[in-house]
């Protein structure tokens, strides 16, 4: 997973929307039901905030491991004044 993420950061944030599009959806193809945080933290950076949600969603329901680790994420910065994000740390038990 991170060689795709490796590869879509720069194109996005050099404004290159469309490459990082097509990359990304590439690797949701590839294995983003196999890392749905990993996918979420992607969207997020990207300010997509209502695509992380759903992520973060299917990650809970698939116990994704990494769920753990989002408090605090810098890559889910973007999430932190949704109320949706509160919400969803209260509904992983993890401190708001």
């Amino acid at each position: 997973m991170a060689s795709w993420k490796a590869l879509q950061w720069p194109h996005f944030t050099a404004g290159r929307k469309a490459e990082s599009d097509s990359e990304l959806a590439a690797a949701i193809r590839q294995d983003g039901t196999d890392w749905p945080s990993e996918v979420a933290r992607v969207y997020a950076f990207r300010g997509e905030n209502d695509r992380a949600f759903q992520w973060l969603e299917q990650a809970y329901r698939a116990r994704d491991e990494d769920l753990y680790l989002i408090k605090g994420d810098p890559l889910l910065k973007n999430l932190e004044g949704d109320p949706r994000y509160k919400a969803f740390l209260r509904k992983m038990k993890l401190p708001e």
